[in-house]
């Protein structure tokens, strides 16, 4: 059986914006995705991937339990946060920005 599934690694998206817009230099971002350690994410792109995708586990959650998440995920996501800006600031004059990365291939 042919699987169609790609495994990327899951990025903090305000931080990459940042480094493509020019605020950070290369260090900044690579430090910062480092340091916030956000594993992996399977994307099943194509109707095909979908279909073959096996589902092992479904566990109920109660709204109480879903609350919880929510407020978990939402006081990791600003420790993340203020964990990348300090990286940043520490990397703020190392590194390269975007546009000197894209200079230096010409």
């Amino acid at each position: 059986m042919h699987r169609i599934v790609f495994l990327v690694g899951i990025c903090y998206n305000l931080t990459l914006d940042r480094f493509f817009n020019g605020e950070i230099t290369d260090l900044a971002l690579v430090n910062s995705l480092s340091a916030l350690q956000l594993g992996k994410q399977y994307l099943a792109l194509t109707e095909k991937a979908c279909k073959n995708i096996t589902i092992l586990d479904e566990q109920e959650l109660s709204e109480a339990d879903r609350n919880e998440l929510k407020r978990e995920s939402e006081t990791n996501r600003l420790k993340g946060i203020e964990m990348a800006e300090e990286i940043c600031r520490t990397y703020r004059r190392e590194g390269r920005f975007f546009d000197e990365i894209l200079k230096a291939g010409e």
